[in-house]
């Protein structure tokens, strides 16, 4: 069973990796329009915005999918373990609740010269940010702290 996992897991990621390639090339290599003036912009900018939403929403998806399934899991091996998962999973739902609470929706003046009002979507995508400045951050200190040595037993 395991092995079949990772046949998936190996065979998802390199999907993963071609849709974001693509992507990639349509932003940098398609062309660019001239919507106001001496601004430019590609043409693909809403295709990338949607790509990265979908990835972020598959992220979400997954980690609180996994995050359920190992405290099931572990619940009846390691209820200590389990707890720790279930903490995890907590601080998790604090960040994006945190994020959300630190975000703006104050019009957006776009690029075409139009102004963007839709209040959901302009919290959502500044949660979507201050969320990943902040796990990013966490994860930085997370790693400095564990190369120092002091959680080694």
């Amino acid at each position: 069973m395991a092995k079949l996992s990772y046949k998936a897991s190996y065979y998802v990621f390199y999907v993963l990796i071609a849709l974001t390639l693509l992507v990639l090339g349509l932003f940098f290599g398609v062309g660019y329009t001239n919507p106001v003036g001496e601004y430019n912009a590609p043409e693909n900018t809403e295709t990338l915005i949607y790509f990265l939403y979908i990835m972020f929403g598959l992220c979400v998806l997954v980690t609180v999918l996994g995050a359920l399934a190992q405290f099931g899991t572990s619940l009846k091996d390691n209820p200590k373990g389990a707890v720790k998962s279930l903490i995890g999973l907590a601080l998790f739902i604090v960040v994006l609740i945190i994020a959300y609470g630190m975000s703006s929706d104050e019009p957006l003046l776009m690029a075409s010269g139009e102004t963007f009002t839709d209040a959901s979507l302009l919290k959502l995508s500044d949660m979507m940010l201050y969320s990943i400045y902040g796990l990013f951050t966490i994860a930085a200190l997370a790693t400095i702290l564990n190369l120092t040595g002091i959680f080694k037993k």
